[in-house]
């Protein structure tokens, strides 16, 4: 059982949408700052996408916890 590309992506894609609208209300409550807020919001989506992909490439490698079904 293998993932593909395009579904780490489209994971990493609405990951990234749920994780930013999180950082952005946080931010806003803790700043106050519309413009603060989206400039940390779309900050931390970039370096979190990058990550999440990496992250998800790395455990596709890794066998444990995994089970073949048998169809």
């Amino acid at each position: 059982m293998v993932e593909k590309h395009k579904r780490t992506i489209l994971k990493a894609a609405s990951y990234m949408l749920f994780a930013t609208l999180t950082v952005f209300a946080v931010s806003f409550i803790y700043t106050g700052s519309f413009a603060s807020a989206a400039s940390i919001g779309l900050t931390a989506a970039v370096a979190k996408t990058v990550l999440y992909y990496l992250w998800e490439r790395l455990w596709n490698n890794i066998s444990w916890g995994l089970k073949m079904e048998v169809e």
